[in-house]
């Protein structure tokens, strides 16, 4: 029951951090710039959002498991 407990919060921390992640992606997109700093940006956000996920996806697995 704890375990479970403790995923459902590194769950609901997730999805925190995945909604701001959006925000931001969204926030990028309405800035005044250029495209292609935006493009530049949002790219290099991704990959690094990509690795981060990545990451907690491998930590939550080997918790859960």
């Amino acid at each position: 029951m704890e375990k479970m407990e403790r995923t459902m919060a590194m769950v609901a921390v997730f999805s925190f951090l995945l909604g701001g992640a959006v925000g931001a992606g969204v926030a990028l997109l309405l800035a005044p710039q250029s495209g292609k700093k935006t493009r530049r940006q949002i790219h290099h956000f991704a990959e690094d959002l990509a690795g981060q996920a990545t990451d907690y996806a491998e930590r939550l697995k080997k918790r859960v498991l």
